[in-house]
Order: structure tokens, then sequence, then C-alpha cells
């Protein structure tokens, strides 16, 4: 159980589409206004960890792939709009941070949640239910992270344009090679 626990706790820290969208997030709005994005990684991917981990190990490959792809096509179009963000100083119509739902339903085309979910449920000799019960314990912290790092810099990166814009596409092409570990 404690090779799962290190597992999870790689894998939810480590760069990603979550972690990069919630660091863009936590920039552009701040801690408290994205806190139902973070809410919505959390339970998302603890749910989908506890019931689309099983079921999606019954998915034939043919199906699985597809899905695939449009995790992909997702991922992709998400990270071209965190690289387009417009800065503090740009002026343009009203962004939202995702909602809990929004984030929710996310988890179920993120490649790296659902090989996350598949390859802890195959590789590792832990039932469902534990492997759920630690990553619910370690998402918190690890996502949270990414948030409050965003926030930190969200007053910094305010002062310079220049340098909040190449956050922003570095977060984006963070996200597209987070597609390369996938």
């Amino acid at each position: 159980m404690l090779e799962f626990f290190i597992f999870a706790s790689i894998t939810a820290i480590t760069p990603g589409p979550n972690n990069s969208m919630l660091m863009a997030s936590g920039i552009k709005f701040g801690k408290r206004p994205s806190l139902p994005h973070y809410l919505g990684i959390w339970f998302g991917f603890t749910f989908l960890f506890f019931v689309g981990g099983y079921i999606l190990s019954f998915v034939p490959e043919e199906v699985f792939t597809y899905l695939q792809y449009i995790g992909y096509v997702v991922i992709v179009y998400i990270a071209y709009k965190i690289s387009v963000t417009k800065t503090s100083n740009e002026v343009g119509k009203i962004e939202k941070p995702f909602t809990f739902l929004q984030a929710c339903l996310f988890q179920w085309v993120n490649p790296k949640g659902v090989v996350m979910a598949i390859s802890g449920l195959t590789a590792f000799n832990i039932t469902h239910l534990q492997g759920t019960l630690i990553y619910f314990s370690v998402l918190p912290f690890c996502v949270g992270v990414w948030l409050l790092l965003g926030e930190k810099m969200q007053n910094w990166l305010k002062k310079n344009s220049t340098l909040e814009r190449t956050v922003y596409v570095l977060l984006g092409l963070s996200m597209i090679a987070s597609l390369l570990l996938a």
C-alpha cells in the first residue's frame, strides 16, 4: 500500500492538465473563485478512480483509443485557451474559472487522469476502495499546491504582462507535453 501511496502522490503533484489549469485559474482569478474548480478536480478524480477506473478497465481497446483521441483534442483546445488567456492588463469579456461540475466532468476526458486510474488499479495489489481513499487523501495537498502557487504569483504577474503571458503559454505547453506521457 505504501508503493501505491507514493505512486498516487507523484502522479497527482506532477504537471498535467488539471494542475496547469488550476494554476492558471489561481493566477487569473485567485484562490476563492477557483475553489469550485479545485473541489471538482478532487471529487471528480476520486469518483473517476472509484467508478470509472473499474469500468474503463473493461472497455474494449478500440473504444478506449477513440476516447483517448477525444481527450487529446480537448486537452489541446484547453491548452490553447490557457495560452491565449488575456493578461490582467488586457480588457475583454469577463472570463470565469471552471465550475465544480465542469472540473468533475473534465476528469473523464483527461488522458493523464484516465491513465492514472487504470494503471493504478491494475499495477498495484490494492482494492479499489483502498486506492480511492489514498487518492482522496493526497489530492487536496497535491492539487492545492498548484492553486496556491498560482495565487501567490497573481500580484507579481499583474505587474508584468509579458511575464504573465509567458506563464500562460508555458502552462499551455506543459498541458500538451503531458500528453506525451499519457
